[in-house]
């Protein structure tokens, strides 16, 4: 079996019971590290106990939070748990969580949903740029105003758009995101002309969600993988790579998806020409909207590529691994991203590929699996335009985690959601630059579980300030079952280790009801699989 690289990959070997072996063998090897790094750290720490100091404490002097090192490292909390508790650690086979559900919606950011959550980073001011065909420069500040239910249309999320939006770092290019590129009528809306991308959320249109934060985590610095679209996007949260694609489909007039329409493809960067000229291109990204040329000189390196193709996906190691799955997706939706593996939907493994629907009829029969994707039918993806309800969104995602909650899996499950690119909203916190295909906006990011870390919230939940981006996902999941990162991003990404504390669980449950005012998804009867608009509310490919 082949597989074609994408950005900082390597290139899979086929699996083989050497190929097992060596795995057991590495993570004996790293447990024994581990064992020796706990006794030597332990005789360190009873010499200095024990030194004649006066006290017979630590030489060091302590922080004003009381932490022997001081505050927080750059990309994650300070040392220990912040309540005295040890670091968390993540040890196959011994760590409490035993299943994960990863729940992946649509475009929006984390501005857009908690602009105002007490202790998160967010705004409601943002910049504007002001652009001809030479090139952009700052515009004035604006105050953003207060999001509706029902987004009144949709904005453009395109790799470019996200770039200008960015704007290397200022993040003010949301009202211009076509750029240089001249644009006027109803597509310059689209592009956020308008403003319709200045808004945001707040506990008043948002309650459940902003109950899950004050209960659990609330990772405030959780960005989308790469700087858009959909396609893409979804790529990297089964694959922690997107095969170097940057845009959506080429054609949507053929009956199929992917794999089952010969017509399609898309834009992706030529692997040689982007790996021979990185650096130019991470240069060109940073100042995407300098000049004239910079946005034309980009696609220079742009190809093409038939959107039915081979690489690793997680699924492939849970799978050789024995460890159970599903992905929850409608087949021939745009975000179905394992419709484009070819190995998988001409495979066997194919047929663990299920409707979102199917969910909560396998927790309730005890089969619910030990990793699960779900990705909601298009009138709950909450996807901007279309008629669209965040109201009737969000209690879709109650009615899964109150499914979870009021199951047998409670007590082992980490539930992790996120919102797959930024759907053109505006936000304030500039991404790093991993490599040319992102970081991209935040995403908001909710962690629910009985094992995540305890704060100051409301009711006890904590923001983590941690950076994530959906690989840090499929590096829990890889670290939580002693399986092997598959490329440069989850080998990287933090697992998550800023949002847990396995020594102090907390089982309570937050079982929460239905809002009853939404213009549609309120009752439970509204998320079979026989409710006849489950996929008509809004574009089909949204």
């Amino acid at each position: 079996m082949s597989y074609t690289p994408g950005p900082g990959s390597r290139v899979p070997v086929p699996r083989s019971r050497i190929r097992f072996q060596r795995r057991r063998a590495a993570r004996r090897r790293g447990f024994l590290i581990f064992v020796v790094v706990v006794v030597v750290l332990t005789a360190v720490m009873v010499w200095a106990w024990g030194r004649p100091d006066g006290n017979g404490g630590s030489a060091v002097a302590p922080s004003p939070n009381g932490a022997g090192n001081g505050g927080p490292s750059p990309s994650g909390p300070p040392d220990g748990n912040g309540d005295g508790s040890e670091p968390t650690v993540i040890v196959p086979g011994e760590t409490p969580i035993e299943h994960v559900v990863f729940i992946v919606k649509e475009n929006r950011t984390f501005n857009n949903y908690f602009a105002t959550y007490p202790g998160a980073e967010g705004a409601t001011l943002g910049g504007t740029i002001e652009c001809t065909e030479d090139g952009c420069s700052d515009g004035p500040i604006v105050r953003l105003r207060h999001a509706t239910d029902v987004q009144p249309h949709d904005l453009t999320h395109c790799f470019r758009c996200g770039l200008t939006a960015i704007n290397g770092g200022k993040m003010n290019g949301f009202n211009r995101m076509n750029g240089v590129i001249p644009m006027s009528g109803d597509r310059a809306a689209e592009f956020g002309r308008d403003l319709s991308g200045y808004v945001y959320h707040d506990r008043d249109t948002l309650p459940n969600y902003w109950a899950y934060a004050d209960r659990f985590v609330l990772a405030d610095h959780f960005f989308t993988s790469m700087y858009g679209p959909t396609l893409p996007e979804h790529l990297y949260t089964v694959a922690a790579q997107a095969n170097y694609i940057v845009d959506n489909k080429s054609t949507t007039d053929h009956e199929g998806n992917y794999c089952d329409d010969t017509t399609e493809y898309a834009t992706r960067f030529n692997p040689p020409a982007a790996r021979a000229n990185e650096e130019r291109i991470l240069e060109l990204e940073r100042d995407i909207t300098s000049n004239g040329s910079n946005t034309y000189d980009l696609a220079e390196y742009w190809g093409s590529i038939r959107l039915c193709f081979d690489i690793e996906v997680l699924p492939d190691q849970l799978e050789g691994a024995g460890i159970s799955w599903k992905y929850y997706a409608n087949e021939n939706s745009w975000m179905n991203a394992l419709q484009m593996i070819r190995h998988v939907r001409r495979g066997p493994m194919w047929r663990k590929v299920q409707p979102p629907e199917n969910f909560v009829r396998d927790v309730r029969a005890g089969e619910m699996p030990q990793v699960s994707w779900i990705v909601p039918s298009e009138s709950y993806n909450e996807h901007p335009g279309g008629g669209k309800s965040v109201c009737a969104g969000e209690n879709w995602t109650v009615h899964q985690v109150n499914t979870i909650m009021n199951s047998e899996y409670w007590e082992s499950t980490a539930i992790v959601i996120v919102w797959d690119d930024f759907g053109g909203f505006y936000d304030p916190v500039p991404p790093p630059q991993t490599d040319i295909m992102g970081l991209g906006p935040r995403t908001p990011a909710l962690i629910i579980s009985p094992y995540t870390r305890s704060g100051e919230s409301r009711d006890g939940g904590y923001v983590d300030k941690t950076t994530y981006e959906f690989s840090s996902v499929l590096a829990f999941i890889e670290q939580l079952f002693g399986l092997e990162p598959m490329t440069a991003r989850d080998g990287q990404a933090d697992p998550l280790l800023g949002a847990f504390d396995f020594g102090n669980p907390r089982f309570k449950k937050l079982v929460l009801p239905l809002r009853d005012e939404c213009p549609y998804g309120t009752s439970s009867a509204h998320f079979r699989a026989g409710w006849p608009y489950l996929r008509t509310i809004g574009s089909p490919f949204d």
